[in-house]
């Protein structure tokens, strides 16, 4: 399924004559982007909802080009903009070509709570429908405009391991200067990426937008954190995403030298699992989690670093560690 649907919109990613598309919710709201403009969406939107049920393929002349629109189930309807020039025809019959490539696969309907939501979580996609949606093409960056400086791509040192890359379950990553080549089914950092993670790196690189954090790519995806971080730190010692370095993150002050402070609001890691499933080196820290012990206290007395701490605990959230809110 996953296969079918990247070559459906890859039809349209490698299409010269296709400025961009959108696979949009039933009431008009983008979900999958590649390069549509984002001025156009209030018009399509306003199409979509004067015709509602009654829609069936359509066109709309704009500005920027020619936009061709049409349901692709009860669910998602599927928007190409084409090159001013384009005869009406061959786009109706491109866009047609799609369709066909659609038919059959059974894509998942939008969140929820996604119609809902605020614009900030617009680009948190299923992993199933996110194969090749925004995937940026891998050609030499266009000249710089004059009078401005060229940009320069940052190059990653080869000796970076990932224990130098600090990921905690709020950081938010960013796209790093190897993004759009680890996304090019050709190069050989997909190969690579392919083989360590098989499909998984590409589902979740495709959330990496600057805006989602880990816990917003996990719950997306129904994966463990620990996995997510696993990935992204891989991913930042090639240059494909952008995170804090360890030696970038300041400690968290410890409790002693911070003095005693009254009506604080903190949190405390409760974990309510089965601990014989917890990893061995990780016993000792998830032990102490008995909902009296802040992160912070955590990692002092175990003589660890504060984002290790983190770590440890993102990688139980979903195994039955809690955060405990409680003033101190």
């Amino acid at each position: 399924m996953s296969k079918n649907l990247e070559q459906a919109l890859s039809k349209l990613r490698f299409d010269d004559q296709v400025l961009g598309y959108s696979l949009m919710t039933k009431i008009g709201r983008p979900f999958v982007s590649f390069a549509f403009p984002d001025e156009l969406f209030p018009r399509v939107k306003d199409s979509i909802k004067l015709y509602k049920a009654d829609l069936r393929l359509m066109t709309i002349d704009t500005e920027k080009g020619l936009v061709v629109l049409s349901p692709v189930d009860e669910n998602w309807i599927l928007t190409v903009l084409y090159v001013p020039e384009l005869q009406l025809g061959l786009a109706i019959a491109k866009t047609k070509n799609v369709l066909r490539l659609l038919e059959g696969i059974e894509l998942p309907p939008p969140p929820e709570d996604f119609e809902e939501s605020s614009e900030l979580n617009i680009q948190v996609l299923e992993s199933i429908a996110v194969k090749a949606a925004s995937v940026e093409a891998t050609t030499l960056p266009a000249p710089s405009p004059e009078g401005s400086a060229p940009v320069v791509p940052i190059k990653v040192p080869e000796q970076l391991s990932v224990n130098d890359f600090n990921v905690t379950t709020t950081t938010v990553p960013g796209r790093g200067p190897e993004y759009g080549n680890s996304l090019s089914l050709d190069s050989a950092l997909y190969k690579e990426m392919k083989g360590l993670y098989r499909n998984f790196g590409f589902d979740v690189l495709m959330l990496v937008d600057g805006g989602n954090s880990v816990n917003t790519i996990a719950d997306s995806m129904f994966q463990p954190t620990d996995r997510i971080i696993d990935l992204l730190k891989w991913s930042a010692t090639r240059g494909i995403i952008v995170v804090p370095r360890v030696d970038e993150v300041p400690q968290a002050p410890s409790v002693a030298s911070a003095g005693p402070q009254l009506g604080r609001y903190v949190k405390c890691p409760r974990f309510e699992g089965d601990l014989s499933k917890v990893a061995g080196e990780d016993v000792q820290i998830i032990r102490m989690c008995d909902g009296r012990l802040t992160p912070e206290q955590i990692a002092e007395k175990a003589n660890l670093p504060f984002p290790k701490i983190v770590q440890i605990l993102a990688k139980y959230r979903k195994a039955g560690l809690k955060m405990i809110g409680k003033t101190v």
